[in-house]
């Protein structure tokens, strides 16, 4: 066995040329040493990169340089190797590597300028690495996870037959063991030299990926620059989180292939991370310095330790607001400091990770999803963002976030990104919290093109068939279809002011007196209010709201929303999935059937035949007509019959 000696890391990042560490390499091929590079072990480096190729700032005495190879002043990421990568993720002295002396031979004796052999030797003894990827056991921010990086540096970071099967390997380990994967793809192109053997790694690793899915063990991404070709295209995109950091070249193709397809006039910023987050392709573009803090997070986010519980049993009583005037409570409904979905998710939910896109075409900023903490207890959050949160509008269009409409209507990638959401609740087995806010669905023309009835439908199947706790909450508007698609749920509940109504007042009154003004005069008819909700069994509970709105003490509104989806939620995280899942349909099954308003009509009702046959009895044995002592409501005179 040959010993190569290794620089070290010294001091501002550079390889210090007197430092060496002897390492122990064993050769891909047996018996065949790596070529000898005698000149390679006298190369002084020393002063390389003192200024940043990006920008021109200096790097000298930088702590985020040394650490994170990412330039102070532009955020610049340079290349960071598989060994490095592994030193900043993993915490101190846990990192146990698995399966490091999977060895091939050549399969296909490839031969062309250069042999196979020679080049992965050379890249052996360049690296210090036996292949192109790091495999092992960790833990990350104290969670145990299994993490797997590959690096670019080792041809090109591609997939071979021993990168293949050292993946397969660790996320079947991660699978048995229960371990979350961290998969940081840092990979561009295929590694031609072994054929079609290479292309079928991609099945290989996608079974076990598979896997992982099946036994609700998450699996995370980490894209470096480039992430492309056969990896990209198989597990790296199959994880149930996707981010990538800034700048980092991120696609199927590399850079040059897509670049070459579209004869020359594409820019270098069109096939980056920040594109594809904005397609909804990625949860996040995230810094390297805070992807550790990032990934740290959903790990703990998604092996919750900790499950709310009452410590009485029993409900508190009901609240029973004061009537208002319908069109009063659609005017607080609609008042432009009303808190939105936002501000109470920033204010009753901790640890926010956000889940972005729809992995099809879009982001949809009109929906947030993510995964939080309710008072300790993981769950998946998903609500619809009407407007920029209160304190940050203005009446300046530059200040909505970019693809918000003003509206808030929801798009099919919104519909579908919710979605997503819903499907990954049911993964990780965590309760879904819904805040419903929207004037209702996108109408536009492209909107129905790409599917929006399709979208709303499979929404609400999707929500409905869901075998976890469910809770949802009217916080504003709940307008139509895209109202009841976020709104099907095991526990329904309104603040004081939300209205919810299959269609707005104007058009309301467009459609019954031809003039949108009179929406005043028709809203009444709607029955929109929440106590009109909770009367005709739509809703469960009504939220109390500060007094005057929850505009004027958006904390005070967030803090008794936030109490009450921790009584409702110690009541659902109890019951049985299939038990959830079977109530729910019935609830929905029997509305308006055998709902409050039919019991309540059928009571009256009976309570008037019971008072009519009472006084027949009674005038029979005195001896009067028996019409003239039946109550009012059955009377043929009040009748008019």
């Amino acid at each position: 066995m040959r010993h190569r000696a290794v620089p070290i890391l010294g001091k501002r990042g550079t390889l210090g040329g007197t430092r060496l560490r002897v390492t122990n390499i064993t050769p891909l091929f047996p018996g065949q040493d790596p070529p000898d590079h005698p000149d390679q072990h006298e190369l002084d480096l020393v002063g390389v990169r003192t200024t940043c190729l990006a920008c021109g700032g200096s790097l000298e005495d930088s702590p985020t340089y040394d650490r994170y190879l990412v330039c102070p002043r532009c955020r610049f990421h340079y290349t960071m190797s598989a060994r490095r990568r592994v030193d900043m993720l993993a915490d101190a002295g846990t990192f146990r590597e698995t399966s490091r002396w999977i060895r091939s031979l050549d399969p296909l004796s490839f031969s062309a300028r250069v042999s196979y052999r020679e080049r992965i030797l050379q890249n052996q003894d360049r690296t210090g690495l036996t292949e192109a990827v790091i495999t092992g056991v960790c833990t990350i921010g104290g969670t145990p996870a299994v993490l797997i990086v590959l690096d670019f540096g080792f041809l090109g970071g591609s997939m071979g037959l021993v990168v293949g099967e050292k993946v397969a390997l660790a996320l079947q380990l991660a699978a048995r063991k229960r371990f979350p994967a961290i998969a940081v793809i840092n990979s561009g192109g295929a590694r031609i030299q072994e054929g079609v053997l290479s292309l079928m790694q991609m099945a290989k690793t996608t079974v076990a990926a598979n896997e992982m899915h099946r036994r609700g063990v998450p699996l995370v991404s980490v894209l470096g620059d480039p992430a492309t070709g056969q990896v990209y295209a198989s597990f790296g995109t199959q994880a149930d989180l996707i981010f990538a950091e800034p700048g980092a070249h991120v696609g199927f193709a590399p850079f040059r292939a897509v670049k070459e397809q579209a004869s020359g006039s594409l820019s270098p910023g069109q096939h980056t991370g920040e594109v594809h987050f904005r397609h909804g392709m990625l949860d996040g573009v995230v810094d390297r310095e805070q992807i550790k803090h990032v990934v740290s997070t959903v790990l703990e986010l998604l092996r919750p330790e900790f499950r709310l519980a009452k410590r009485r049993r029993g409900r508190p009583p009901r609240t029973r607001p004061r009537r208002m005037e319908a069109w009063e409570m659609v005017q607080l409904a609609r008042h432009p400091d009303r808190p939105t979905a936002r501000h109470f998710i920033d204010q009753v939910f901790a640890n926010l990770v956000e889940l972005h896109g729809d992995r099809q075409y879009a982001d949809a900023p009109e929906v947030i999803t993510g995964i939080a903490r309710l008072a300790g207890q993981s769950v998946v959050v998903i609500g619809q963002e009407k407007t920029p949160p209160s304190g940050m509008i203005s009446s300046s269009e530059d200040d909505t976030p970019e693809g918000l409409s003003a509206s808030g209507s929801i798009t099919p990638e919104g519909f579908g990104k919710a979605r997503r959401a819903i499907r990954f609740a049911a993964r990780f087995n965590l309760p879904i919290v819904t805040l419903v806010d929207t004037p209702g669905s996108a109408l536009d023309l492209e909107a129905w093109e790409r599917g929006q009835a399709h979208a709303i439908s499979q929404t609400i199947s999707t929500l409905l068939d869901v075998e976890v706790p469910t809770i949802s909450v009217l916080i504003g508007e709940g307008g139509s279809e895209a109202a009841l698609a976020f709104a099907v749920t095991d526990r329904v509940l309104m603040l004081q002011n939300a209205i919810y109504t299959p269609i707005s007042p104007e058009r309301a009154a467009v459609a019954e007196l031809r003039d949108s003004a009179a929406a005043e005069q028709v809203v009444g008819a709607l029955r929109l209010t929440s106590i009109d909700s909770r009367r005709m069994g739509i809703i469960d509970e009504i939220v109390r709201e500060p007094d005057g709105g929850a505009h004027v003490d958006p904390l005070e509104a967030s803090r008794l929303l936030k109490r009450a989806l921790m009584i409702e939620i110690t009541e659902v995280v109890e019951r049985h999935r299939r038990t959830l899942v079977r109530r729910r349909q019935r609830k929905y099954r029997n509305i308006g059937e055998s709902g409050r308003p039919f019991r309540s009509a059928l009571r009256r009702e009976l309570s008037v035949w019971s008072r009519a046959l009472g006084a027949s009895v009674r005038a029979l044995r005195s001896g009067n007509d028996p019409g003239a002592e039946l109550p009012e409501e059955l009377d043929g005179d009040s009748s008019g019959g």
